[in-house]
Protein backbone atom coordinates (compact mmCIF):
# COMPACT_ATOMS: atom_id res chain seq x y z
CA UNK A 1 0.00 0.00 0.00
CA UNK A 2 2.79 2.60 0.37
CA UNK A 3 6.60 2.08 1.14
CA UNK A 4 7.56 0.65 4.78
CA UNK A 5 10.94 -0.40 4.36
CA UNK A 6 12.04 3.33 5.74
CA UNK A 7 10.08 2.61 8.57
CA UNK A 8 12.74 0.57 9.96
CA UNK A 9 15.44 2.62 9.33
CA UNK A 10 13.86 5.05 12.83
CA UNK A 11 12.49 2.45 14.30
CA UNK A 12 9.57 3.47 14.13
CA UNK A 13 7.24 0.55 12.34
CA UNK A 14 3.11 1.32 12.26
CA UNK A 15 0.62 -0.82 10.43
CA UNK A 16 -1.71 0.83 7.75
CA UNK A 17 -4.62 1.96 9.38
CA UNK A 18 -7.55 2.59 6.83
CA UNK A 19 -8.07 5.88 7.91
CA UNK A 20 -5.25 7.65 7.00
CA UNK A 21 -5.13 6.93 3.30
CA UNK A 22 -7.24 7.74 0.21
CA UNK A 23 -8.02 6.12 -2.36
CA UNK A 24 -5.18 7.24 -5.43
CA UNK A 25 -7.96 9.00 -6.92
CA UNK A 26 -9.41 10.67 -4.94
CA UNK A 27 -5.77 11.97 -4.16
CA UNK A 28 -5.00 13.07 -7.81
CA UNK A 29 -8.24 14.59 -7.81
CA UNK A 30 -7.54 16.99 -5.02
CA UNK A 31 -4.31 17.62 -6.06
CA UNK A 32 -5.75 18.44 -9.66
CA UNK A 33 -8.32 21.34 -7.23
CA UNK A 34 -5.16 23.01 -5.91
CA UNK A 35 -2.73 23.54 -8.32
CA UNK A 36 -5.74 24.83 -10.46
CA UNK A 37 -6.12 27.30 -7.40
CA UNK A 38 -2.74 27.97 -7.48
CA UNK A 39 -1.97 28.66 -10.84
CA UNK A 40 -5.36 30.85 -11.24
CA UNK A 41 -4.25 32.99 -7.95
CA UNK A 42 -0.86 33.31 -9.82
CA UNK A 43 -2.27 34.64 -13.37
CA UNK A 44 -4.64 37.39 -11.03
CA UNK A 45 -1.98 38.72 -9.24
CA UNK A 46 0.56 38.94 -11.81
CA UNK A 47 -2.15 40.53 -14.25
CA UNK A 48 -2.75 42.70 -11.09
CA UNK A 49 0.79 43.35 -10.76
CA UNK A 50 3.25 44.38 -13.67
CA UNK A 51 6.52 44.65 -11.54
CA UNK A 52 5.89 40.90 -11.19
CA UNK A 53 7.09 40.60 -14.90
CA UNK A 54 10.59 41.47 -13.86
CA UNK A 55 11.50 38.42 -11.86
CA UNK A 56 15.34 39.00 -13.06
CA UNK A 57 15.61 42.48 -12.07
CA UNK A 58 13.76 41.24 -8.86
CA UNK A 59 16.20 38.58 -7.93
CA UNK A 60 19.47 40.47 -8.79
CA UNK A 61 17.86 43.21 -6.78
CA UNK A 62 16.91 40.87 -3.97
CA UNK A 63 20.65 39.64 -4.05
CA UNK A 64 22.32 43.40 -3.74
CA UNK A 65 19.45 44.30 -1.29
CA UNK A 66 20.23 41.56 0.79
CA UNK A 67 23.79 41.83 0.95
CA UNK A 68 23.76 45.72 1.14
CA UNK A 69 21.63 45.02 4.66
CA UNK A 70 23.90 42.63 6.08
CA UNK A 71 26.54 45.39 5.59
CA UNK A 72 24.81 47.59 7.58
CA UNK A 73 24.39 45.81 10.52
CA UNK A 74 27.83 44.38 10.34
CA UNK A 75 29.11 48.00 10.36
CA UNK A 76 26.60 48.85 13.35
CA UNK A 77 27.88 46.13 15.30
CA UNK A 78 31.38 47.22 14.51
CA UNK A 79 30.84 51.00 15.53
CA UNK A 80 29.26 50.20 18.61
CA UNK A 81 25.50 51.10 17.37
CA UNK A 82 24.28 47.99 17.52
CA UNK A 83 24.97 45.07 20.81
CA UNK A 84 25.50 41.83 19.93
CA UNK A 85 22.16 39.87 20.69
CA UNK A 86 20.72 42.66 18.13
CA UNK A 87 23.01 42.17 15.44
CA UNK A 88 22.74 38.63 15.04
CA UNK A 89 19.36 38.18 14.65
CA UNK A 90 19.20 41.56 12.18
CA UNK A 91 21.85 39.84 10.33
CA UNK A 92 19.66 36.43 9.92
CA UNK A 93 17.10 37.97 7.89
CA UNK A 94 19.08 39.42 5.12
CA UNK A 95 20.55 35.95 5.22
CA UNK A 96 17.54 34.14 5.10
CA UNK A 97 16.36 36.23 1.64
CA UNK A 98 19.75 34.86 0.15
CA UNK A 99 18.85 31.19 0.98
CA UNK A 100 15.45 32.09 -0.55
CA UNK A 101 16.61 33.36 -3.66
CA UNK A 102 19.48 30.20 -3.92
CA UNK A 103 16.39 28.31 -4.18
CA UNK A 104 14.64 29.79 -6.32
CA UNK A 105 17.94 30.20 -8.47
CA UNK A 106 18.19 26.08 -8.23
CA UNK A 107 14.78 26.19 -10.08
CA UNK A 108 15.99 28.35 -12.78
CA UNK A 109 14.00 31.11 -11.98
CA UNK A 110 16.16 34.25 -13.07
CA UNK A 111 18.61 34.40 -15.58
CA UNK A 112 17.64 31.13 -16.90
CA UNK A 113 19.34 32.08 -20.28
CA UNK A 114 22.22 33.71 -18.87
CA UNK A 115 23.67 30.81 -16.56
CA UNK A 116 27.21 32.45 -16.02
CA UNK A 117 24.80 35.46 -14.11
CA UNK A 118 23.25 32.48 -12.12
CA UNK A 119 26.60 31.32 -11.01
CA UNK A 120 28.01 34.73 -10.02
CA UNK A 121 24.62 34.72 -7.60
CA UNK A 122 25.22 31.51 -6.15
CA UNK A 123 29.07 32.17 -5.45
CA UNK A 124 27.98 35.30 -3.31
CA UNK A 125 25.32 32.97 -1.63
CA UNK A 126 27.45 29.99 -1.28
CA UNK A 127 30.19 32.56 0.55
CA UNK A 128 27.36 33.99 2.33
CA UNK A 129 25.81 31.03 3.56
CA UNK A 130 28.75 28.96 4.95
CA UNK A 131 27.14 25.61 3.77
CA UNK A 132 26.68 23.06 1.15
CA UNK A 133 27.69 24.98 -1.96
CA UNK A 134 24.43 25.70 -4.58
CA UNK A 135 25.83 23.52 -7.15
CA UNK A 136 25.33 19.98 -5.05
CA UNK A 137 22.35 21.77 -3.26
CA UNK A 138 20.67 22.20 -6.62
CA UNK A 139 20.92 18.24 -7.27
CA UNK A 140 19.96 17.05 -4.03
CA UNK A 141 17.06 19.40 -4.21
CA UNK A 142 15.52 18.33 -7.22
CA UNK A 143 15.40 14.97 -6.33
CA UNK A 144 13.98 16.08 -3.21
CA UNK A 145 10.89 17.02 -5.20
CA UNK A 146 11.08 13.53 -7.17
CA UNK A 147 11.55 11.88 -3.83
CA UNK A 148 10.19 13.61 -1.03
CA UNK A 149 9.67 11.43 2.12
CA UNK A 150 10.99 8.99 0.81
CA UNK A 151 14.40 7.14 2.40
CA UNK A 152 16.33 8.53 -0.70
CA UNK A 153 15.35 11.87 -0.22
CA UNK A 154 18.73 13.49 1.16
CA UNK A 155 18.03 17.27 1.84
CA UNK A 156 15.49 16.67 3.65
CA UNK A 157 16.91 13.47 5.41
CA UNK A 158 20.48 15.77 6.52
CA UNK A 159 18.28 18.15 8.40
CA UNK A 160 16.52 15.70 10.45
CA UNK A 161 13.58 14.24 8.62
CA UNK A 162 12.33 10.86 9.66
CA UNK A 163 14.52 11.20 13.26
CA UNK A 164 12.82 10.50 16.41
CA UNK A 165 13.32 13.79 18.58
CA UNK A 166 16.64 13.71 20.59
CA UNK A 167 20.04 14.31 20.77
CA UNK A 168 20.72 13.64 17.36
CA UNK A 169 17.82 15.37 15.33
CA UNK A 170 19.06 18.58 17.81
CA UNK A 171 22.13 18.58 16.64
CA UNK A 172 22.53 18.22 13.25
CA UNK A 173 19.23 21.03 13.25
CA UNK A 174 21.64 23.39 14.81
CA UNK A 175 24.71 22.34 13.13
CA UNK A 176 24.87 21.14 9.42
CA UNK A 177 28.20 19.33 10.46
CA UNK A 178 26.22 17.09 12.03
CA UNK A 179 24.76 15.55 9.42
CA UNK A 180 27.26 13.23 9.13
CA UNK A 181 25.18 11.46 11.78
CA UNK A 182 22.78 10.34 9.27
CA UNK A 183 25.00 10.09 6.52
CA UNK A 184 25.33 6.21 6.62
CA UNK A 185 21.79 5.30 6.76
CA UNK A 186 21.16 7.93 4.06
CA UNK A 187 24.19 6.47 1.99
CA UNK A 188 22.51 2.76 2.24
CA UNK A 189 19.54 3.81 0.99
CA UNK A 190 20.51 5.08 -2.25
CA UNK A 191 22.71 2.01 -2.62
CA UNK A 192 19.63 -0.07 -2.24
CA UNK A 193 17.87 2.10 -4.54
CA UNK A 194 20.64 1.80 -7.11
CA UNK A 195 20.95 -1.97 -6.60
CA UNK A 196 17.10 -2.12 -7.42
CA UNK A 197 17.31 0.12 -10.19
CA UNK A 198 20.59 -1.38 -12.26
CA UNK A 199 23.34 -0.41 -13.52
CA UNK A 200 21.87 2.68 -15.69
CA UNK A 201 21.53 4.64 -12.29
CA UNK A 202 25.09 4.92 -11.21
CA UNK A 203 25.91 6.92 -13.51
CA UNK A 204 27.56 10.06 -12.13
CA UNK A 205 28.57 13.52 -13.12
CA UNK A 206 32.40 14.28 -13.61
CA UNK A 207 34.17 15.87 -10.54
CA UNK A 208 35.98 19.05 -12.56
CA UNK A 209 38.42 21.35 -10.42
CA UNK A 210 36.17 24.34 -9.09
CA UNK A 211 33.37 21.27 -7.99
CA UNK A 212 36.38 20.05 -5.95
CA UNK A 213 37.19 23.39 -4.85
CA UNK A 214 33.64 23.81 -4.03
CA UNK A 215 33.33 20.04 -1.70
CA UNK A 216 36.81 21.78 -0.12
CA UNK A 217 35.02 24.98 0.99
CA UNK A 218 31.82 23.10 2.09
CA UNK A 219 34.32 21.23 4.45
CA UNK A 220 35.67 23.97 5.75
CA UNK A 221 32.40 25.74 6.52
CA UNK A 222 30.99 22.52 8.11
CA UNK A 223 34.19 22.35 10.14
CA UNK A 224 34.04 26.36 11.43
CA UNK A 225 31.90 26.64 14.30
CA UNK A 226 34.56 23.82 16.03
CA UNK A 227 37.55 26.72 15.67
CA UNK A 228 35.44 29.68 16.07
CA UNK A 229 32.65 29.03 19.13
CA UNK A 230 35.98 27.84 21.33
CA UNK A 231 38.16 30.88 20.01
CA UNK A 232 35.28 33.57 21.07
CA UNK A 233 34.87 31.71 24.40
CA UNK A 234 38.83 32.30 24.98
CA UNK A 235 38.20 35.99 23.88
CA UNK A 236 39.89 35.90 20.58
CA UNK A 237 38.74 38.93 19.31
CA UNK A 238 38.72 37.71 15.67
CA UNK A 239 36.50 34.86 16.42
CA UNK A 240 34.33 37.31 18.70
CA UNK A 241 34.00 39.21 15.11
CA UNK A 242 33.40 36.15 12.91
CA UNK A 243 30.68 34.66 15.28
CA UNK A 244 28.90 37.91 15.59
CA UNK A 245 28.60 38.23 12.26
CA UNK A 246 28.85 35.84 10.24
CA UNK A 247 28.77 32.02 12.16
CA UNK A 248 25.85 33.48 14.84
CA UNK A 249 23.56 34.79 11.95
CA UNK A 250 24.16 31.40 9.91
CA UNK A 251 23.20 29.42 12.57
CA UNK A 252 20.47 30.87 13.45
CA UNK A 253 19.02 31.10 10.08
CA UNK A 254 20.34 27.23 9.36
CA UNK A 255 18.50 26.01 12.52
CA UNK A 256 15.20 28.21 11.95
CA UNK A 257 14.63 26.45 8.46
CA UNK A 258 15.98 22.94 9.45
CA UNK A 259 13.51 22.69 12.17
CA UNK A 260 10.59 24.44 10.16
CA UNK A 261 11.31 22.29 6.93
CA UNK A 262 11.73 19.12 8.71
CA UNK A 263 8.65 19.51 10.59
CA UNK A 264 6.07 20.62 7.60
CA UNK A 265 7.65 17.46 5.92
CA UNK A 266 6.31 14.01 6.15
CA UNK A 267 8.50 10.85 5.83
CA UNK A 268 8.34 6.98 5.59
CA UNK A 269 5.32 5.54 5.53
CA UNK A 270 3.51 8.06 2.42
CA UNK A 271 3.09 6.99 -1.14
CA UNK A 272 6.00 7.55 -2.87
CA UNK A 273 5.52 10.79 -6.05
CA UNK A 274 2.53 12.03 -4.10
CA UNK A 275 2.33 15.59 -3.44
CA UNK A 276 -1.01 15.06 -0.97
CA UNK A 277 0.71 13.88 1.19
CA UNK A 278 4.35 14.84 1.28
CA UNK A 279 3.51 18.40 3.08
CA UNK A 280 1.47 20.28 5.84
CA UNK A 281 0.42 23.81 6.48
CA UNK A 282 2.74 24.77 9.67
CA UNK A 283 1.61 28.43 10.84
CA UNK A 284 0.85 27.83 14.23
CA UNK A 285 1.34 30.91 16.66
CA UNK A 286 4.38 29.13 18.34
CA UNK A 287 5.72 28.89 14.72
CA UNK A 288 5.78 32.35 14.34
CA UNK A 289 9.38 33.74 16.02
CA UNK A 290 11.08 30.70 13.83
CA UNK A 291 9.04 31.88 10.55
CA UNK A 292 10.54 35.55 10.89
CA UNK A 293 13.80 34.14 10.17
CA UNK A 294 12.79 31.33 7.10
CA UNK A 295 10.61 33.53 5.54
CA UNK A 296 7.29 32.22 6.42
CA UNK A 297 8.45 28.92 5.20
CA UNK A 298 6.27 27.02 7.32
CA UNK A 299 3.06 28.63 5.77
CA UNK A 300 3.92 28.62 2.67
CA UNK A 301 6.49 26.10 1.36
CA UNK A 302 3.63 23.30 0.83
CA UNK A 303 2.44 25.71 -2.14
CA UNK A 304 5.74 24.84 -3.55
CA UNK A 305 5.20 21.13 -3.45
CA UNK A 306 2.00 21.73 -5.86
CA UNK A 307 3.45 24.70 -8.18
CA UNK A 308 7.51 24.22 -8.45
CA UNK A 309 8.12 27.46 -10.41
CA UNK A 310 6.98 30.50 -8.12
CA UNK A 311 9.27 32.73 -7.00
CA UNK A 312 9.82 33.11 -2.88
CA UNK A 313 7.76 36.02 -2.93
CA UNK A 314 5.19 35.54 -5.28
CA UNK A 315 4.18 32.48 -2.98
CA UNK A 316 3.86 34.77 -0.15
CA UNK A 317 1.45 36.72 -2.01
CA UNK A 318 -0.23 33.42 -3.30
CA UNK A 319 -1.19 32.12 -0.28
CA UNK A 320 -3.98 33.94 1.30
CA UNK A 321 -5.95 33.26 -1.47
CA UNK A 322 -5.29 29.94 -1.85
CA UNK A 323 -5.59 28.58 1.70
CA UNK A 324 -9.03 27.75 1.97
CA UNK A 325 -8.64 25.36 -1.44
CA UNK A 326 -5.86 23.57 0.15
CA UNK A 327 -7.94 22.73 3.64
CA UNK A 328 -11.04 22.17 1.49
CA UNK A 329 -8.93 19.15 -0.10
CA UNK A 330 -7.99 17.49 2.70
CA UNK A 331 -3.83 19.65 3.07
CA UNK A 332 -2.82 19.07 7.27
CA UNK A 333 -2.69 22.18 8.86
CA UNK A 334 -0.65 22.50 12.22
CA UNK A 335 0.22 18.66 12.56
CA UNK A 336 2.38 19.42 15.99
CA UNK A 337 2.63 16.02 16.77
CA UNK A 338 4.15 15.13 13.37
CA UNK A 339 7.85 15.11 15.30
CA UNK A 340 6.95 13.31 18.11
CA UNK A 341 6.05 10.58 15.38
CA UNK A 342 9.27 10.63 13.51
CA UNK A 343 7.73 12.60 10.85
CA UNK A 344 5.27 9.75 10.04
CA UNK A 345 1.55 10.65 8.48
CA UNK A 346 0.12 8.10 10.42
CA UNK A 347 -1.24 9.31 13.56
CA UNK A 348 -2.46 6.42 15.14
CA UNK A 349 -1.17 2.80 14.77
CA UNK A 350 -3.65 -0.03 14.62
CA UNK A 351 -3.69 -2.91 17.29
Amino acid sequence: MVQSASSATAGYIPRMSTTDLIDPKVSRTRVRAINKAIRAEEKRLRAKHGWLRHQDALGLGIWLGSFALWGLVCVAWLTGALPWWAAIPLATLPLSWIHELEHDLIHDLYFKQRPWVQDVMFVGIFLAKATLDPWTRRRIHIRHHKVSGQPVDIEERLIGLGLPMGPKRILLTIVPAFAALVLPDVIAALKAQRAEAGPRSRARGKQGPLRIAAHVLSTFFGLMPFVVVPAAILGQGWAIVVLVLYLGPNTLRHATIALISSSSHYYGDIPGNDVHYQNQILDHWLTWPLQIFCFNFGSTHIIHHYVVLQPFYLRQMVSPGVRQALLDNGVRRNDLGTVARANRWIKTAEA
